[in-house]
């Protein structure tokens, strides 16, 4: 009944928008009296590889230009899934870790660096293969693009589910510059600046950093300090060489580095007295206790951890563009080399017994090449290129279980042969390679055929070495290292994809577009923790099929009353066979744990809508409303590695708000020699579960956060000082959770961020 009311609530609002909007459109004749100064902004954007209108682009996709990343408080990745329905952006581990991108319903919740999700992120058009990359680059944009659907027939890497584009404001052939300093709530400090320019007459560059510190939201209750903030530092240097007008060369380089606490996680018990399991219900009203015995801490951000140890990421980006005009045809070449190194300490039992310990340590490094030519005329256009991919990951991944064991029940010995660490080492090459193009061509001044094909080939190895020491004698002592299982495996896969659309203008600025296109992601392996038991760890070492889509798109794009209003619509149906999933089994053997497996759900589908509103009813003043619905299910899937597992056909997809919206108000006014600007924003999610068992332990019920701004500016805009709040309601949410009920007790939940009052001061030139 929540997921329903939520639903019901969430449709409510939505209509009351739609419904200010049918009153302006009644107004048709008063609103067009001022059109000729009062219009929708209309962002260009790069999606198709070329510059255009947003409202020209046949695909669903929402951008954000740099203002407006701004004014939303836009830090991460993950900061624009708040703002932008049917998308879901987790990040389980906290900044500086990979995020769990969902599109549509679509995503993957493999937390393991090894398998990238269906859903791209490019920085400037250069795929970021590393999951921890991703989160690092949200400084000095221009702009953000995210587009919902498959993306190979245009782009070098596939993405079967969508993509985001991330891009970074270049150099220019004038000076400008930019600074940005913040203060908000949990002594949170950010600065960021940037200054570009001419260096001689025909070379330009660009500098950009980024610095945040804070101490964070979360208490300690074992040490008393403060938990859940941030030390991190992100630069990126630009140069743009133009010895002719036919010839830019442009060089990049980025970097990040991350020094802090990793973020701490809400501790729920789960067994009562007798030890038997709780109900979901009284776990979540903290009435439990984990295997150790310890409870759930009274305050929703109180977490009580005994690792001290810091979260430590460094990422290193270098990129070569090239872009060559050889008559009407313009030919690009894209080189790029990343390496990112992470080691994170996670207290995963998120309690101060040593019941549940895991280190993340991995190390990745890419490189990728692509070329494109691409020709456009007033009839018709094309796009052709090839991609060629190169990655190493490797994965050093301890994990210490049950060590404390002997002091939670105060029997000396009694984890001897029980309380382990296991050691596991893989390595992972990735070689993947793809020819691919489209085209476009009017049949009419109004009908535009849109056909585009894609070949992809990809080989994965795979090698893995995990081992085990148990406690010997004692809390404290040890057994030696023993050999459990030494793998080398390997996988090729290569597939055939296709796009096929058509756009008709019926009227000006009025566009209908529908599309059929085809996804495909290779298969893979788990890079997650082996069993300690070596029949279960080669269940789990079973590497999974690739998976494919075909989504089917029909879509409006319009603009009326000479553009005060807009309003996009789009109606998908993505079906998928063998979609990846990350799912717990039954134990392999007699008396052994629930085995954690990457597997392929046979069948799959999600449907839904979505819509985007933009009203200026007078001057100054601009309303907005996007909305989402969704279905996304798992249409059939049993464990194929387990026959005795659950049936979990009909099941949710984890991650997929059956409705999600975002409603704003932005009013500017002159006062006195500056403008005053009052923005407001409320985005609502609903009922998501976090994994495809749908268990009411790893739940999220619907929710509302809001946020306000108010600046004031000067100097045309030069200067600008503001405040906000964000999270005005503070509410209480989780971004993921996991079920660890079996065998430790417990449910492990990763806090949303509470309500912060800030200021920031903003100046460009």
């Amino acid at each position: 009944m929540r997921s329903k009311n939520n639903t019901h609530a969430v449709c409510r609002r939505w209509l009351g928008a739609a419904s200010v909007g049918a009153l302006l459109a009644a107004a048709g004749p008063a609103l067009a009296g001022q059109a000729d100064t009062i219009q929708v902004e209309e962002l260009v954007v790069t999606a198709q590889h070329r510059a255009e209108s947003i409202q020209d682009v046949p695909i669903s996709i929402q951008a954000f230009s740099a203002e407006k990343l701004q004014d939303l408080g836009v830090k991460t990745t993950a900061d624009l899934a708040q703002f932008t329905p049917n998308v879901s952006i987790a990040l389980p581990a906290g900044a500086g870790n990979q995020p769990i991108i969902t599109i549509r319903g679509i995503g993957l919740n493999d937390y393991n660096t090894n398998n990238a999700g269906p859903n791209g992120v490019y920085l400037d058009e250069v795929y970021l293969s590393s999951p921890s990359s991703q989160s690092f680059q949200t400084f000095d944009l221009e702009r953000v693009e995210v587009l919902k659907g498959p993306q190979g027939t245009l782009y070098g890497r596939n993405t079967s589910g969508g993509a985001i584009n991330l891009v970074s404001a270049k150099p220019t052939d004038s000076f400008t510059a930019r600074a940005h300093v913040e203060y908000s709530s949990f002594n949170t400090f950010n600065v960021e600046g940037a200054v570009g320019g001419p260096i001689t007459s025909d070379l330009s560059g660009r500098f950009a950093a980024t610095w945040t510190t804070s101490d964070g939201w979360g208490n300690n209750l074992a040490t008393g300090k403060d938990e859940n903030g941030t030390n991190a530092v992100a630069i990126r240097a630009q140069l743009l060489w133009k010895p002719t007008d036919d010839l830019k060369v442009q060089l990049g380089v980025n970097g990040g580095y991350v020094d802090t606490r990793p973020t701490q996680y809400r501790h729920f018990g789960a067994l009562d007295a007798t030890g038997a399991l709780c109900s979901p219900a009284d776990t979540n009203a903290g009435l439990c206790a984990d295997l150790y015995g310890f409870g759930t801490p009274a305050k929703f951000r109180d977490v009580s951890s005994n690792r001290t140890e810091h979260l430590r990421v460094k990422d290193f980006g270098l990129n070569l563009r090239g872009e060559y005009a050889a008559g009407d045809i313009d030919l690009v070449s894209i080189t790029s080399f990343n390496r990112n190194k992470k080691r994170h300490p996670e207290d995963s039992d998120a309690s101060p017994g040593r019941l549940l310990e895991i280190t993340f340590g991995a190390k990745s490094m890419a490189f990728t090449q692509e070329l494109r030519a691409s020709r456009t005329t007033d009839r018709y256009s094309w796009l052709a290129g090839a991609y060629y991919l190169h990655e190493i990951i490797k994965q050093d991944q301890p994990i210490d279980v049950l060590l404390g064991i002997d002091s939670a029940f105060g029997i000396p010995g009694i984890g001897d042969g029980l309380a382990f660490t296991g050691y596991g080492i893989n390595r992972q090459k990735t070689e993947s390679g793809a020819v691919f193009g489209q085209g476009e061509y009017k049949v009419t001044d109004q009908l535009k055929l849109v056909v585009g094909g894609r070949y992809t080939t990809e080989r994965k190895d795979f090698e893995t070495d995990s081992s085990v020491r148990y406690q010997q004698g004692g809390e404290g002592n040890y057994g030696p290292i023993t050999p459990v299982l030494v793998s080398d495996q390997h996988q090729t896969d290569s597939a055939f994809s296709w796009r096929v659309g058509v756009n008709y203008d019926v009227a000006r600025d009025t566009m209908l577009f529908a599309s059929i296109a085809t996804g495909f992601k290779s298969g893979g392996f788990n890079g997650g923790f082996l069993s300690q038991v070596p029949a279960e760890a080669q269940r789990q070492l079973q590497p999974v099929k690739s998976e494919d889509v075909t989504a089917y798109e029909v879509g409006l794009k319009s603009s009326f009353l000479e553009r005060r209003v807009t309003l996009n619509a789009s109606a998908f149906y993505n079906d998928y066979r063998d979609m990846q999933v990350f799912v717990l089994i039954a134990p392999v053997v007699a008396g052994g744990f629930p085995v954690s497996v990457l597997d392929n759900a046979k069948k799959a589908a999600t449907k839904g809508i979505d819509v985007e509103l933009t009203v200026i009813p007078i001057q100054g003043l601009t309303l907005s409303a996007q909305g989402g619905l969704l279905r996304a299910k798992l249409k059939e899937f049993v464990a194929s590695r387990d026959a005795s597992a659950p049936d979990y056909s009909g099941n949710r997809l984890p991650l997929a708000p059956r409705a999600s919206a975002s409603l704003s108000a932005a009013y500017k006014v002159e006062v006195g020699p500056g403008v005053l600007e009052l923005q407001a924003n409320a985005n609502y999610k609903s009922f998501v579960f976090f994994d495809v068992s749908n268990n009411d332990y790893a739940t999220q019920g619907g929710y509302w956060t809001e946020n306000a701004r108010v600046s004031y500016a000067l100097e045309e805009g030069r200067w600008e000082v503001a405040g906000y709040v964000r999270n005005l309601s503070n509410k209480k949410y989780f971004i993921d959770k996991f079920d660890l009920t079996n065998p430790f007790g417990l449910v492990q939940g990763i806090m949303g961020t509470p309500r912060s009052y800030g200021v920031e001061l903003n100046y460009k030139f």
